[in-house]
């Protein structure tokens, strides 16, 4: 076990920690949820979303969430499937909103692809159908 990790962390699986990021969104404590990711976290969008490019780091990381709660007077994230393949966690989302300006209601389903490792989540993919998460999470990892 690294030096850095605790034994708590050391004994979370994959799964634990990506539900536990979740939970955090869900109480909207963004210092639990960051506390969760590895200082080279990575976060990818894909183009025509929100926020659609890469977020490389924590403060990238706060600094998109942030902006993404600009737009949304109501923003929920409801994980449902939920796949771990090692260290690699598929997970179908609804996610919930209404525009601050617009009053306007909408709701996706999409996917979620984390990588977790000694406790921390190293990378986040967003995908636009959940299967597409699902199918990557059974794929060989990349180095």
């Amino acid at each position: 076990m690294p030096e850095s990790m605790s034994a708590n962390e050391a004994e979370r699986t994959a799964t634990d920690v990506v539900r536990a990021i979740y939970d955090a969104i869900k109480r909207r404590d963004f210092e639990a949820g960051l506390a969760l990711l590895d200082a080279g976290f990575e976060w990818s969008e894909p183009e025509h979303a929100l926020l659609g490019r890469r977020h490389q780091g924590i403060e990238e990381a706060r600094q998109a969430a942030e902006r993404q709660l600009e737009v949304w007077e109501e923003f929920s994230v409801e994980p449902q499937d939920v796949e771990a393949h090692g260290e690699r966690v598929a997970v179908s989302v609804r996610q919930r909103a209404r525009g601050g300006a617009s009053g306007a209601e909408v709701e996706i389903r999409i996917g979620h692809l984390w990588t977790v490792r000694a406790g921390k989540i190293i990378a986040l993919e967003v995908f636009p159908a959940a299967e597409d998460a699902h199918r990557a999470a059974r794929l060989p990892a990349p180095d």
